[in-house]
């Protein structure tokens, strides 16, 4: 049927300007949610924190105005950091091994942005040409291998955060799980309170027999949540914890 001569918009149209609403509130929450791990990875791979506030508004607003796709998945991927940092550091040293320490890492900066706007354009060129239809011809089985990894290294560091203690470098996921029970020794209470609520809120809220809590952003419930325990326990200055040797079966006392 030609939707153009029955005077009926083509379902691409009515699915991109029918759930506006629907698709802002999400594009916002994706916002919300990436901004602080956006800000953790541009410092990280040597960008200035603005390129992550930026990002987080461009992958989380922007993007799904533009998409077509039903469902799209933008935010940071803390994979890259090696390959952005490296690119930054190496193009610095190539073309101002001259320039002073700062100076040199804000050019490499400079040209490893000239890639990404390459990398961008590159990807906009393959979309004209329907080369997504490529990936027909990859199994899907390497592709939720890779992110079920994916989740579980997400899992492995961010737990560490959730209690409040530094995760060890330069270790592995499964180091970090292994490592995960005598992290539990030196935990800051206050923030273990947080993640444990938070946690409790993402998984629980949505299971409530309320009717139209699911309509309810719970994201957005945690981070608003977490940040008022976060000013009630006055995080903002450091806190010393004693606990007893008996505590932790130790001969010492945990000091924090």
């Amino acid at each position: 049927m030609n939707h153009s001569a029955a005077g009926v918009a083509p379902p691409l149209a009515r699915t991109r300007f029918g759930n506006l609403t629907a698709d802002t509130i999400g594009g916002f929450l994706v916002f919300l949610i990436a901004m602080p791990l956006c800000l953790a990875i541009a410092r990280a791979s040597g960008f200035p924190p603005i390129a992550g506030i930026w990002t987080a508004v461009v992958g989380g607003i922007v993007c799904s105005r533009l998409s077509n796709s039903q469902l799209t998945i933008k935010g940071p991927a803390a994979g890259l950091i090696v390959i952005v940092a490296g690119a930054v550091v190496e193009l610095g040293s190539e073309f101002g091994a001259n320039l002073p320490d700062a100076d040199r890492a804000f050019l490499g900066y400079r040209l490893a942005l000239g890639i990404g706007l390459a990398a961008g354009v590159l990807q906009i060129l393959i979309g004209s040409l329907r080369g997504g239809r490529l990936t027909e011809f990859f199994p899907l089985t390497p592709i939720h291998g890779m992110l079920a990894s994916i989740g579980v290294i997400i899992i492995a560091k961010q737990a560490y955060e959730v209690i409040g203690v530094a995760a060890p470098k330069g270790a592995g996921p499964l180091g970090l799980l292994a490592g995960l029970p005598g992290a539990l020794n030196h935990m800051n209470p206050e923030i273990a309170v947080i993640g444990g609520v938070s946690l409790l809120i993402l998984f629980g809220l949505p299971l409530l027999p309320i009717p139209g809590i699911k309509k309810v952003p719970v994201q957005l419930v945690v981070l608003a949540v977490a940040i008022f325990m976060g000013m009630a326990f006055n995080l903002e200055h450091r806190h010393t914890y004693l606990f007893s040797s008996q505590f932790f079966g130790s001969d010492h006392a945990a000091k924090f």
